[in-house]
């Protein structure tokens, strides 16, 4: 069985209609009904109708069990369930339509990225996108600091 990785950057393209094409590694696991929602970033998140489920299930058992307050609730719901809808994936080119709203809020043009990570798909202006991962890089930094050379994340070669 050949190893197929779920996670990765690929570069994509907006087209005029406002779809953009999801990457072929990708089509496998993206099928059918789709939801599309505003990001956490400024960024479209893309799931499965049943990453969908778990998202909104996990935010209620979240919100009750930490006591959110009602503005951080409502502020939540506005974000990600108030801009969610649902598309199919064009099972010949893998494209999926992007509504104005959507393409508006992540300032999508016509090269973009699709990221695969943590379950879901987003869709990234390719600027944004530069800016993001540079605060990350620093983050990712620091913690590399704080290790300081006490965790090895790689095996020596031939050790596995």
């Amino acid at each position: 069985m050949e190893f197929a990785l779920q996670t990765g950057t690929f570069e994509s393209t907006l087209d005029d209609k406002g779809r953009v094409v999801i990457p072929a590694p990708l089509r496998e696991r993206y099928t059918g009904k789709l939801v599309i929602t505003q990001g956490k970033e400024l960024c479209v998140w893309v799931m499965t109708s049943a990453a969908y489920e778990h998202f909104i299930s996990t935010f209620k058992k979240e919100s009750k069990e930490n006591e959110w307050t009602a503005e951080e609730i409502e502020a939540f719901e506005y974000q990600h369930i108030s801009t969610a809808s649902t598309v199919d994936i064009d099972p010949k080119t893998g494209r999926i339509p992007i509504s104005v709203i959507l393409r508006s809020y992540a300032n999508l043009t016509k090269d973009c990225l699709v990221v695969s990570i943590k379950g879901h798909l987003e869709i990234w202006n390719v600027e944004y996108n530069k800016a993001f991962m540079e605060e990350v890089r620093n983050i990712n930094k620091d913690v590399h600091k704080r290790m300081h050379g006490k965790v090895n994340f790689f095996v020596e070669e031939g050790s596995i």
